[in-house]
């Protein structure tokens, strides 16, 4: 992994966080991007204690300017994105008919992190030809539980847009 360049959404806590250390302690350049401005420092500094190199990038990745933005720094600070890795998710644990407007919006970072995450890295990887796009995913993409409905959903949205991008890539032979 030396020298690869890798990003990871969602990267300031929980699994995001374990997945960049794990790139970081086998030598990759690490990008974090998330919300957490304190979660994305504490991770920087165990990137870096393990050997690797990080960069805190505050990152609403709801925001699809934000992500764009934050793929330019990285490439611009670490050279070409090798690895993208789409992790970050929000929750809300409430009966659908509890449920609030604003708090569906606010858990569609799930699915639209994926997708804007996933469009700036095929910016970037497509003309190359070459990278790895990675879903983080979770068996609620495929079995719905009670009380998880609008995360269900954005899961339910990530399988059906890897699988539409998956037929376009194996079909443009890339």
């Amino acid at each position: 992994m030396k020298n690869e360049t890798v990003v990871v959404t969602g990267s300031s806590a929980g699994l995001g966080r374990a997945v960049a250390h794990e790139f970081g302690r086998r030598g990759a350049n690490v990008a974090l991007l998330a919300r957490g401005v304190d979660g994305l420092e504490g991770a920087k500094r165990e990137i870096e204690a393990a050997g690797g190199k990080a960069l805190v990038l505050p990152t609403d990745v709801a925001d699809s300017g934000q992500v764009e933005a934050a793929a330019a720094a990285v490439e611009k600070e670490f050279g070409p994105i090798d690895i993208w890795v789409n992790n970050a998710m929000a929750s809300v644990f409430s009966p659908v008919k509890e449920m609030k407007p604003e708090e569906y919006k606010r858990v569609t970072v799930t699915y639209l992190g994926v997708v804007y995450g996933t469009l700036s890295a095929l910016r970037r990887m497509l003309p190359r030809d070459r990278g790895t796009i990675v879903q983080m995913g979770s068996a609620l993409a495929y079995r719905s539980i009670p009380l998880q409905s609008a995360y269900c959903a954005a899961k339910h949205a990530i399988a059906g847009f890897t699988d539409s991008l998956r037929c376009e890539l194996i079909h443009d032979k890339s």
